[in-house]
């Protein structure tokens, strides 16, 4: 879909206002001499949105049988025609176009807030999942499905302390773990990694293995190849022999079975289909294929999978003729930036991708970071995997297994409480009755190694967080610092609602500054609730209940925020101190 230009504005604005008017024949020849139906308007409805809320049930079919207009197709705010129809005569009618009702299917993207990167294996009936956790810690979070589409994390890779501070604590944001990738071999479990390192490491790309007999850990003591590339992946030839690729393009090397030891050099075996910005291999062995899986054009817009096979390892290798194989390319639609994907097949034999992909605000502003995808492959005659069928992303599909729905777990939760590249557990703890403890270690969240604050990242554009937040009985010290809530992107972009012993205020910092500050007089008696409600852009900081401050345009905390470093992480959340004193929290609500 394309958003009408000025030459045919009022072309579409006349054509939407006939179809939400339910007038079939204004509509169709408006199709017939001037409109064009990939127009559509600034949120993103197509003419179809507007004619199944003018309820026109000949005009609809029109649309969807004689211009080809998807009915599952979705707006900026992610509502399709489809969703539109619902409880109406109408709706009976799209369901035997989609070929499947609203209560059996799936949106994507099915892991929302920062997913970014994932890696799959199933083994037996159960799917396992990585994610890119960057310099988060816990590191590398591992997530459970039995369908594909429902996920609960169950693990992390790294959960050792003392090794987080050792390689992650001097990193700066948007370092550390880069795209990880999850395998399976001889009852074991292997993940692996980039441990991405500041520009001026001896070794700026280095690559992770750690391994376990259980799915969610705990994992061992990772092990580290200073071999420089990005995006690894293992892959278990039929002859037992493994290998490990990392870009550019997809570059192989033998390994020892544990991963552990290094056998050979790595060797290009591809570059990819573009030749821009190839990273992301992965390797498939089928029908006698070997098939090699890229990541290529860059992580914005441009980004997409592309595939190339041989019956060789080393290849040489054949470009997939209907490159590439997933790509966004519909530049209004609400999912963007679709790439970095892994398959994987189900026990009934099907396959299915999943991949990242990028939803904007207005656009422009990436507030949630990259999450995760999911659609099917199907395989053309002449034995080339398609996702989707080469039409991009799906808003909504059929669910992979009806018959589990109902009996699985619902979308991920966030139980976990993270901090910026390590943990002191001698200040900050989390209670099995949900209370948060934290004791201020005097640094301000500006500070790399400021540890006093537990984030958990933005699940969508739209949340409400609320928090009690009170000292101890037993905690005898002055309160002389500030505490509160913090909306969080990493130390050089983040926002603090806090209070000290006679203020509340909320303040934003971008840059080595902080940019805007409002506060009023407030006496803190040792308990304070503090809430801020989140919509798109627009930020609203309540007190006891009491709205104080609205804020528009908070732009800051996301990756298009600042450009500095490497920013492509997500919006976070949560609650800080600053200064030395012992704070409780108890978080109250989140929707």
């Amino acid at each position: 879909m394309n958003l009408y230009t000025s030459k045919t504005e009022a072309v579409a604005k006349k054509a939407f206002e006939a179809a939400g008017n339910g007038d079939y024949e204004t509509v169709v020849h408006l199709i017939d001499h001037s409109f064009n139906t990939e127009d559509c308007d600034e949120k993103g409805n197509s003419l179809l949105h507007y004619a199944v809320l003018g309820k026109n049930q000949k005009l609809v079919k029109y649309l969807v049988e004689r211009c080809k207009m998807d009915p599952a197709w979705a707006n900026q705010s992610m509502c399709t025609p489809y969703d539109l129809a619902a409880g109406t005569p109408l709706e009976d009618y799209i369901k035997g176009v989609c070929g499947f009702s609203l209560g059996e299917c799936y949106r994507n993207p099915v892991l929302r807030g920062m997913h970014p990167d994932p890696s799959i294996v199933r083994v037996g009936e159960d799917y396992y999942m990585v994610n890119s956790s960057f310099v988060i810690f816990p590191c590398i979070p591992i997530s459970h499905s039995k369908d594909l589409v429902h996920w609960k994390t169950i693990g992390y890779a790294v959960t050792d302390e003392k090794w987080a501070k050792k390689y992650l604590g001097n990193l700066e944001s948007g370092r550390g773990f880069w795209a990880p990738d999850i395998s399976y071999h001889n009852g074991r479990f292997y993940i692996c990694a980039t441990l991405r390192n500041n520009d001026d490491a001896p070794f700026i790309q280095t690559q992770m293995v750690t391994s376990s007999d259980e799915p969610a850990g705990p994992y061992g003591t990772p092990v580290i190849h200073n071999v420089l590339g990005i995006d690894p992946s293992i892959f278990t030839d039929d002859d037992g022999k493994r290998y490990m690729l990392v870009n550019r393009g997809a570059r192989i090397m033998e390994i020892s079975e544990d991963g552990t030891k290094l056998l050979s050099l790595p060797e290009l075996i591809w570059y990819g289909h573009s030749g821009h910005a190839p990273e992301g291999p992965h390797l498939l062995k089928k029908d006698g294929y070997y098939y090699c899986f890229l990541a290529e054009g860059g992580t914005g817009k441009g980004h997409m999978i592309s595939v190339a096979r041989s019956r060789k390892l080393y290849g040489p290798y054949e470009n997939c003729p209907y490159n590439p194989i997933m790509h966004q390319w519909d530049e209004m639609g609400a999912i963007q930036c679709c790439g970095h994907g892994k398959p994987v097949e189900t026990p009934d034999g099907r396959w299915f991708m999943v991949y990242l992909c990028s939803r904007f605000i207005d656009g422009t502003w990436g507030m949630t970071g990259r999450e995760t995808c999911l659609d099917e492959i199907t395989w053309t005659l002449d034995g080339w995997p398609l996702v989707n069928g080469r039409k991009g992303p799906s808003y909504m599909a059929p669910v992979p297994f009806p018959e589990k729905s109902g009996k699985v777990i619902s979308r991920i939760g966030q139980s976990v409480w993270f901090t910026p590249r390590t943990r002191d557990i001698t200040r900050v703890r989390t209670g099995e009755d949900g209370i948060l403890w934290i004791r201020g270690d005097g640094l301000d969240l500006c500070s790399r190694q400021c540890q006093s604050l537990l984030i958990q990242f933005q699940p969508d554009f739209g949340f409400y967080a609320e928090f009690e937040m009170w000292i101890p009985g037993e905690e005898t010290n002055e309160f002389t610092s500030d505490a509160g809530m913090t909306l969080y992107y990493d130390e050089n972009t983040y926002i603090k609602f806090g209070v000290t012993k006679n203020l509340v205020f909320v303040t934003e910092y971008v840059n080595n500054a902080y940019v805007r500050t409002k506060s009023m007089k407030f006496d803190f008696q040792g308990r304070v609730l503090f809430g801020v409600e989140t919509d798109g852009l627009n930020r609203t900081f309540l007190l006891n209940n009491e709205i104080l401050w609205r804020w528009t345009d908070v732009t800051s905390i996301c990756s298009e925020g600042l450009t500095k470093g490497k920013r492509f992480t997500g919006a976070a959340y949560g609650v800080y101190v600053n200064g030395s004193n012992l704070l409780c929290w108890r978080q109250h609500s989140k929707i």
